[in-house]
């Protein structure tokens, strides 16, 4: 009996036990559509030092830009223009240094003939893209240590997190343009936080059950035992 009991110890003792998993927490926030240029600021719940150990930070950043853009080529001849409508939209740390950028843009190609004498954004020498959209998205891992740093703290907290968008339209093709544009736009941030969990020391389910299961036997050999 010593000798099954000393068996079965050594045993558990090399029975796998279960590892620390990698896990995820996200946050987000956002800023309606708004005429550019606009800064604002975003707020997100910090990394709860207590759950575990952080191995990465990523920062996820979506943007729309909303809007038209007008053209008049004055050139004496004939031209192909392309409007580009866009926003850049920044998130920044609260030190203002750039986390993440992204730069949705909708461009548009006109043929457009010489100059019609009418400076209307119309006719043959002129056009409108109309009222469009475009969006766009990008994102940043940091493994940096200051970085976690910042973006951690026992018990968690919040961090405050700039966003701005800026105009960035451009038209281009003629020697002799008058551009005209009008943009808004809207911008959604996430931060995910990969962490690992302390390891909680337990056997997995199958080691459990092999040990269980051995308990089982030697409580049945000393019941044989005592009826002999």
């Amino acid at each position: 009996m010593k000798k099954t009991l000393a068996a079965l110890a050594a045993t558990a003792a090399f029975l796998p036990f279960a590892s620390a998993q990698a896990s995820t927490l996200s946050y987000s926030d956002s800023i309606a559509l708004a005429t550019t240029n606009w800064s604002n600021t975003l707020s997100f719940s910090k990394f709860d030092t207590s759950l575990g150990n952080l191995t990465s930070i990523r920062f996820d950043l979506s943007g729309v830009v909303q809007g038209n853009g007008n053209a008049e080529s004055l050139d004496a001849t004939a031209s192909t223009v392309t409007l580009s409508l866009g926003s850049l939209l920044g998130l920044t740390r609260p030190d203002n240094s750039t986390l993440v950028v992204t730069n949705p843009v909708f461009s548009q190609t006109f043929n457009f003939s010489a100059f019609d004498g009418s400076i209307n954004f119309d006719g043959t020498s002129g056009g409108s893209t109309g009222s469009v959209s475009a969006s766009g998205a990008n994102f940043f891992v940091s493994s940096s240590a200051s970085d976690f740093a910042l973006f951690s703290a026992l018990g968690g907290g919040t961090i405050n997190l700039g966003l701005n968008a800026v105009g960035a339209s451009s038209g281009n093709g003629s020697g002799n343009l008058i551009t005209q544009f009008s943009t808004a736009a809207s911008g959604v941030a996430k931060v995910t936080y990969t962490y690992t969990a302390p390891s909680t020391d337990l056997p997995e389910p199958a080691s459990l059950a092999l040990i269980c299961g051995g308990l089982g036997l030697l409580g049945a050999a000393r019941r044989r035992k005592h009826k002999a």
